[in-house]
C-alpha cells in the first residue's frame, strides 16, 4: 500500500505523517518508531489514522526483516517478523515469512506451527502448504508430510478452479479483457521475472526516480496483470512524474482488480482532481468515505471539491 506525496500531507496525526515519510524512502528504524507512537502515545488520533499507521507498521517490519534476511541476519529478521505478527496477528504472508526465516535457523517445530496459522488464515495458500509439507519431511514426520503435500495438490487445484471460474464469468458478461487476464493469471507458473521488475520499480520509487520506476512497473503489470499492487505502484510513478492521463488509467485499473484498497481510491481521487475530473474525484472518494468517513485526506479534498474552482481548475 502505497500513497502520492498529496495523500500523505494530509494524514491528520504528525506522527503518522512522519512514519509513512520515513517508510517510503525505506527507513525502516525511523518510520518503526513514529508508527509506533501513532499506536502507543496518541489517544487523540483517528480510527482511519490507527488502521493506516498499523497497516504501514507491518509493511515497515517485514521491509526490516527482507534487509536484515539479505544480510544473513535471520535472528533480526525472526524479530521483526514476530513484531509485525504482535501488530496484525492474522496476517497470513507474515506468518508463512517467519516461519521459512525459523526454518533456516534450524527451528523446524516452530516453523511448522507458523505455517500452520498462515493455513488458518488462508487454506489456499498453496506455497505455505508445499513448504510445511517440506519441512515436516525434514523433521521425518512421514506420515504427516504425506498427508500435507496431497492437500497442497488439492488446495492447488480449487485455486485453480477458483481463478478458471472467475475468467469464466468474465467472458460470459463480455469482458474479453479481464477474461484473458484471467486466465493468464491461472496459468502462470515462472514468477521469477515479475519480482524482479518489481523490486526494481520499488527501489526507484524510494530513490523518487519516477520515470526509471514507471519502466519497471510498467513491465511488472504487464506480466501479472491482476496484480493490483503493481498497477498502483504503476500509477504513483507516473502521477509524480506529471503523467496524469497515464496514472489515471493505473488507478482505475487496480480498484477494478481490488475495490477493498482504501489507498489506491485516494490515490485515484486526488489524480482526478488534479486532471480536472471532479466527478471521479468524488465517486473516488465516496468509496473511501463510505468505510473510512473520518479518513483526513479525503476529508480535505471532499471540502476542496464543494469550494468554487477557478478557470484553471483550482481553488
Amino acid at each position: 500500500m502505497r500513497a502520492l506525496k498529496a495523500v500523505r500531507q494530509h494524514f491528520q496525526s504528525y506522527h503518522l505523517k512522519a512514519g509513512v515519510f520515513h517508510f517510503h524512502r525505506g527507513e525502516h528504524g525511523p518510520a518503526a518508531e513514529f508508527l509506533t507512537r501513532v499506536l502507543t502515545d496518541d489517544d487523540s488520533v483517528s480510527a482511519a489514522d490507527r488502521r493506516a499507521a498499523s497497516y504501514y507498521l507491518v509493511q515497515t517490519r517485514i521491509g526490516a526483516a527482507s534487509a536484515f534476511e539479505a544480510r544473513g541476519q535471520l535472528d533480526r529478521a525472526i524479530d521483526e517478523y514476530v513484531r509485525a505478527i504482535e501488530v496484525m496477528p492474522r496476517y497470513p504472508d507474515v506468518h508463512f515469512r517467519l516461519a521459512k526465516a525459523l526454518r533456516q535457523c534450524g527451528r523446524g517445530l516452530e516453523a511448522v506451527d507458523h505455517y500452520r496459522l498462515a493455513l488458518e488464515v488462508n487454506p489456499l495458500f498453496v506455497e505455505a502448504r508445499v513448504e510445511l509439507a517440506t519441512t515436516l519431511l525434514s523433521l521425518e514426520q512421514r506420515d504427516a508430510a504425506r498427508t500435507a503435500f496431497r492437500e497442497a495438490v488439492e488446495a492447488r487445484a480449487a485455486l485453480l478452479r477458483r481463478k478458471i471460474d472467475a475468467a469464466e464469468s468474465a467472458l460470459a458478461a463480455g469482458r474479453d479483457e479481464e477474461a484473458s487476464e484471467r486466465y493468464r493469471d491461472a496459468f502462470a507458473d515462472d514468477l521469477s521475472e515479475f519480482q524482479r521488475r518489481l523490486d526494481l520499480g520499488l527501489e526507484h520509487l524510494r530513490a523518487e526516480r519516477w520515470d526509471d520506476a514507471a519502466e519497471q512497473l510498467h513491465a511488472a503489470a504487464a506480466l501479472r496483470p491482476r496484480y493490483a499492487d503493481a498497477s498502483n505502484y504503476l500509477g504513483i510513478a507516473l502521477a509524480e512524474a506529471g503523467h496524469t492521463d497515464e496514472a489515471l488509467e493505473a488507478f482505475r485499473r487496480s480498484v477494478r482488480i481490488n475495490p477493498a484498497y482504501i489507498v489506491e481510491w485516494l490515490n485515484l481521487a486526488y489524480t482526478a482532481y488534479d486532471a480536472d475530473q471532479p466527478d471521479l474525484a468524488a465517486e473516488s472518494l465516496d468509496e473511501v468515505l463510505r468505510r473510512e468517513p473520518d479518513n483526513g485526506p479525503a476529508g480535505h479534498l471532499a471540502q476542496l471539491l464543494r469550494a468554487p474552482r477557478s478557470v484553471s481548475g483550482r481553488t
